[in-house]
């Protein structure tokens, strides 16, 4: 049995190409039909580009980046380091 909650589609088009509109459906289910999505960590898109997997973690590092910088003036520096590894290591690996 197929589940419909979990099941994509995704249209690959390249950059002469035009995206065609299309209905996918599996015994009388309908698929839905996405830009992109997270495969095995990696974000893929319809045009194989890397803009979503590079603008995801650059978002997180900016907010990890950010809380740093304003707790710098009042903490330590091994208090600094273990936010470093907390925030900013586990997204970069």
């Amino acid at each position: 049995m197929l589940n419909y909650d979990k099941t994509y589609f995704l249209q690959f088009i390249t950059k002469t190409d035009h995206e065609i509109n299309m209905q996918v459906s599996f015994s009388n289910g309908k698929i839905t039909i996405i830009q992109s999505i997270k495969f095995l960590g990696l974000i893929i898109d319809t045009s194989l580009t890397w803009k979503y997997h590079i603008g995801e973690p650059t978002s997180r590092l900016n907010r990890a980046c950010y809380a740093i910088r304003l707790i710098k003036p009042f903490m330590s520096l091994d208090v600094l380091r273990s936010t470093y590894f907390l925030c900013v290591h586990s997204i970069v690996p």
